[in-house]
């Protein structure tokens, strides 16, 4: 056995995959223990309640990347600092807002001096891609699964969040809210299967959310074979966490520039440039190229190449072609006979050919030869050497030799970009992501579809593929959630996950307050918060807050440009834009406080009709 896996023990050959809908011992006590401290809460709020009627209110926050991240943190500040996070049983996130809860999950206490240091973290520009190489190093060593959701958690934990948290999420069972990641399986959401497809993560216990298919959390990743641990893998943590659950780009290549351009960053800022501008051996490309027309090659090929395209990245915005002219005839030079197909275009962009294109132009010729060098590093990263480039071939004189010696690179500017080449690239040809062993593997059960367990492995990804809000967790009938409030983040329709999630809860057959389509007019001009009412004890009620809204905004045109501003693939968040849409989020909760509290106080009743209730038909919606 390999021996980064760990040796079963005894107890762990009993733990088998559990077929039920019901929730699990452990959460079960985990409820009853953070319904104690919901009902002090409730005390010092005036609201004397028993415990058995601590209404169950789930936190959801959407998908939306950054956007999403900054807008949970911003309403969870608020939230903290209006003294209503003491309220909340559950917390569950999709995409961009579980970045945002696997970094706050890392305080025992969800407090809001953890919300201001994030908020401080996530301010600073700064950036280190270092630690994301280490990790991934590790995680490559220790897994035969390596795919391109590694290098997506690493990627996010460290210039998203600022922070590589290493703890597992069985680690995150203590008195908070309880906290719910969601996932799909990516073959499910391809073949339509409702049931299959919704996959959740909780410290005890992940699986399938409809199938009521589950293992324990640090189980996940482990091999099942037929509905029994048969070799007990390392439990993930939350950086792979973070890149299963924002993995929006896994299920077509459509945005795959986008992915390629963030693996090159992985090499660092190039490093042609300093701080105090053009470093001398830049300087002396330059000045070559202006007296000669050509650039003489003059570190190893590979290194030379990572330095122009990170460059020409850096410059792809930059409305000045002059910037880049030198760079893309270096390109030529160093490929010429290395690359065929697309990268032919490389030596016949001549310098002012380059200087006519336009900057869409530029754009999309940057992209398509940086996606094209990955695909073809074989040819051209076969001779990477951890050394200066070596002149004595080349029948230069000694004079010349040494003056081109001191102008050189040393290949140390890239101490990882041989281990980069070798095991980053590959993962974009094959596109692969989220790829786990199949607890379900060979399970002989009636409520597990054949083509479930006849799956090996299954790849786990974004849920905000299939829908952009975390609901089917807490719409599972064992959780008896009372009271729903979700936050929406989302890029386009804002009424979009509510509608998805209407949809789910009739197909799953589970109950769902009514929800009238006529709301969706109000999708260009949304209240900062509705109130989609239970109308049986069974029934949630949802309490629906789109980020933009008439409340934090100042009419339908500022709506616009906001969602046009802060769109999903945006880059990296400045300062002002980073504190703006802070306030906005908090804004949105702050506005809302009143009608939350009063929702809670309606939620204890209904939570007291529950016990009245004997069997309620689901309702139709």
């Amino acid at each position: 056995m390999n021996s980064t896996r760990a040796m079963l023990k005894p107890k762990d050959t009993l733990k088998t995959v559990r077929l039920s809908h019901s929730i699990n011992d452990e959460e079960i006590k985990y409820v009853t223990l953070r319904k104690t401290l919901i009902k002090k809460w409730l005390k010092d709020q005036g609201i004397n309640c028993e415990l058995e009627d601590v209404p169950n209110i789930a936190l959801l926050g959407s998908g939306g990347g950054e956007r999403a991240a900054v807008g949970m943190l911003g309403s969870l500040h608020q939230l903290a600092q209006d003294n209503l996070l003491g309220s909340l049983l559950y917390m569950c996130g999709v995409s961009g807002t579980t970045w945002c809860m696997s970094s706050l999950y890392s305080d025992p206490a969800l407090s809001k001096e953890r919300c201001d240091e994030m908020i401080k973290k996530l301010k600073d520009s700064t950036v280190d891609l270092s630690k994301a190489v280490e990790w991934l190093k590790l995680r490559k060593a220790q897994n035969q699964d390596f795919n391109l959701t590694d290098f997506w958690g690493a990627f996010t934990a460290s210039y998203f969040m600022k922070e590589m948290h290493t703890r597992c999420l069985s680690e995150d069972a203590n008195t908070k809210p309880y906290p719910i990641y969601s996932a799909i399986d990516l073959d499910c959401h391809r073949q339509d299967d409702t049931k299959g497809v919704w996959f959740e993560m909780t410290p005890y216990e992940s699986g399938f959310s409809g199938l009521g298919a589950f293992i324990p959390t640090s189980c996940l990743g482990s091999q099942f074979e037929g509905g029994t641990l048969r070799e007990k893998r390392k439990e993930m943590d939350m950086v792979l966490l973070q890149g299963i659950c924002g993995s929006a780009f896994a299920d077509k290549q459509v945005n795959n520039a986008y992915v390629v351009k963030k693996i090159w960053s992985l090499f660092g800022d190039p490093p042609v440039l300093s701080s105090a501008g053009s470093d001398p051996g830049h300087e002396s490309m330059r000045l070559e190229f202006e007296s000669t027309g050509k650039v003489e090659v003059r570190e190893c090929v590979p290194s030379q190449v990572v330095r122009c395209v990170s460059v020409l990245i850096m410059y792809a915005e930059d409305p000045d072609p002059l910037k880049t002219r030198e760079v893309i005839t270096t390109l030529g030079q160093l490929l010429n006979g290395l690359v065929s197909s697309k990268g032919e275009m490389l030596w016949n962009m001549d310098s002012e050919r380059w200087k006519r294109t336009s900057l869409e132009e530029r754009k999309k010729f940057i992209e398509t030869v940086s996606l094209e060098l990955i695909l073809t590093s074989d040819s051209w990263a076969k001779d990477w050497k951890d050394k200066r480039y070596d002149h004595a071939n080349e029948g230069m004189s000694t004079e010349l030799r040494n003056t081109t010696d001191k102008m050189s690179f040393t290949i140390s500017q890239f101490p990882d970009g041989l281990w980069i080449v070798k095991n980053i690239f590959p993962l974009v040809q094959t596109w692969e992501w989220g790829t786990t062993s199949n607890f379900l593997f060979k399970l002989q059960d009636t409520n597990v579809p054949s083509s479930m367990a006849s799956k090996e492995k299954i790849h786990l990804v974004d849920a905000g593929l299939k829908m952009n809000s975390p609901y089917p967790p807490v719409l599972r009938p064992s959780r008896e959630v009372d009271l729903i409030i979700s936050l929406d983040f989302s890029e386009g329709d804002p009424f979009e996950t509510v509608f998805s999630a209407k949809k789910y809860a009739r197909q799953q057959k589970v109950p769902f307050p009514p929800v009238k389509e006529s709301v969706r007019d109000e999708k260009d001009r949304p209240q900062g918060c509705y109130v989609f009412e239970g109308r049986r004890p069974e029934e949630p009620t949802i309490m629906h807050m789109p980020l933009f809204n008439l409340q934090n905004c100042k009419g339908e045109e500022e709506i616009k440009k906001e969602r046009e501003k802060y769109t999903t693939l945006h880059q990296h968040y400045d300062e002002p834009e980073f504190e703006h849409l802070l306030k906005k989020a908090k804004d949105n909760m702050r506005n809302n406080r009143y009608r939350i509290l009063v929702q809670i106080i309606m939620a204890i009743q209904r939570r007291k009709n529950r016990k009245s209730v004997v069997r309620w038909p689901v309702s139709v919606v």
